[in-house]
């Protein structure tokens, strides 16, 4: 035998160019491979993404809304024009669950009597921008989708007018009948020095356009929102062709949503989740203002990390560490929810703090960066009494924390605004906002450096 020749014979059941393989391989093909193999806890992960559109029968605590809904889209098997709906209510009550359920159904019913309908999601909270040219362009870019054919507008160079016509084609052409169902309308706010907001030019533009012939299709749309009081900012011609069937809902609480997360149970393997552990999650999500989306969000969270943990089953102690986390990140998602006013002083506040030397931003030092903010973007500019109340709403968010403190004679007594989050991350998240993206941001840390560094020295 020659020595000389490599031995490739089986070691641990691989051959040397297996073996040669797992010596190369980085931190991410071990992960992705180990993935193909491991144990896990979940049966079926999909029933616990909260973005999932589940069955009727896994929705709970919603028959009424689910019946008004389904009373409304009954209209489309006839032949009709179904009536345009307004959905409100709080974040996770069950708005968009419920009415992609609805809408699931009356396809198959369509289908069945050969009527072509289609809904189209669309989430403007998610959009780009939120303008009214990027929102009818992101419509028919769905609708397209939808059918199963090519948008070939593109998003810039074409006039709103133009996508108006192209979308309203599209729908003629492929559809007997289709409700746009508007998630988050009250995003669509536009640019700030147009008369106008967005979300009421598009809905007056929808609901007028069968009556004034422009299109053939029954359309017919359901605005979904948070807030309501939206509708205020209607423009006369707006409230008087837009008129809604409004649908509310409530929160759920502690019961409701342990019996929304029961009908999810089958989403893990049998006997990998523990009996305490959705009420647990429940009754976390019941502080939460019952946000069913929280809870079924938790829930998976928690087995994720058992996952990661290489735990067999899902326990409380996964539900206690997964909301921990999770209460870490919800101080920012309230940032995103924030004012345009206090989203300006807030921003101002993390910039002084970032250049500072202790996450502590002075509250003098703050109001010259917000007013260098303001002038930037040609946004109003408010006084320091009502930008120090602002700022002063992080502290009951968790993202800052307001003391009275005095640096001598030359400054005298003022507020000091100590970050607990990373004031970065808060920039970068205020920073989603079109609107203060387009600012100088390197005038604006500056004028922030120069300010704090009169209280530093």
């Amino acid at each position: 035998m020659n020595n000389d020749i490599p031995d490739i014979s089986a070691r641990n059941g691989k051959n040397a160019i297996e073996t040669a393989e797992d010596d190369n391989w980085t931190v991410i093909d071990k992960i992705l491979e180990s993935d193909n193999n491991e144990k896990t806890v979940f049966a079926n992960k999909r029933l616990v993404d909260s973005s999932y559109v589940v069955d009727e029968d896994r929705i709970y605590g919603r028959d009424e809304h689910l019946a008004e809904e389904a009373r409304a889209f009954k209209d489309t098997l006839k032949g009709e024009r179904p009536p345009d709906l307004l959905l409100y209510g709080a974040s996770g009550t069950g708005k968009s669950v419920t009415v992609k359920a609805v809408a699931k159904k009356v396809k198959q019913r369509c289908e069945q009597r050969r009527i072509d309908f289609a809904s189209i999601p669309v989430n403007f909270k998610h959009m780009e921008t939120h303008t009214l040219d990027r929102a009818v362009w992101k419509l028919g870019w769905q609708t397209a989708r939808t059918a199963n054919v090519e948008w070939d507008v593109p998003p810039k160079g074409v006039s709103t007018d133009t996508k108006y016509i192209q979308l309203y084609e599209l729908v003629d052409e492929h559809f007997d009948a289709i409700v746009f169902i508007l998630d988050e309308i009250d995003a669509l706010t536009g640019r700030s020095d147009e008369p106008e907001p967005a979300f009421s030019r598009l809905l007056y533009g929808l609901s007028r356009a069968l009556e004034e012939q422009i299109i053939a299709t029954p359309i017919s749309v359901i605005a979904v929102t948070n807030d309501p009081t939206f509708t205020k900012e209607f423009d006369s011609r707006t409230d008087s062709s837009y008129t809604p069937h409004e649908i509310k809902f409530d929160d759920y609480d502690a019961h409701q949503l342990r019996e929304i997360l029961h009908r999810r149970t089958d989403a893990f393997r049998d006997g990998c989740l523990e009996d305490d552990v959705i009420p647990l999650v429940a009754a976390f999500a019941a502080q939460n203002e019952g946000d069913a989306r929280k809870a079924i969000d938790l829930l998976r969270s928690a087995g994720e990390l058992a996952d990661d943990l290489d735990d067999e089953t899902v326990k409380e102690e996964h539900v206690r560490e997964a909301n921990d986390a999770v209460e870490k990140n919800r101080s920012l998602e309230l940032i995103r929810g924030m004012a345009a006013q206090k989203k300006l002083a807030l921003y101002a506040a993390a910039t002084a703090a970032m250049v500072g030397t202790s996450r502590a931003a002075p509250s003098p030092a703050v109001y010259e960066t917000y007013k260098c903010i303001c002038g930037d973007i040609g946004a109003d500019t408010y006084t320091q009494e009502t930008v120090n109340s602002h700022i002063g709403k992080g502290e009951t968010y968790g993202i800052l924390e307001v003391e009275k403190t005095s640096r001598g004679i030359n400054t005298g007594v003022y507020l000091q605004y100590i970050f607990s989050e990373d004031p970065e991350t808060v920039r970068s998240v205020i920073e989603e906002d079109s609107q203060i993206s387009n600012s100088s941001l390197n005038r604006i840390e500056r004028v922030a450096t120069t300010q704090v560094q009169k209280y530093n020295a």
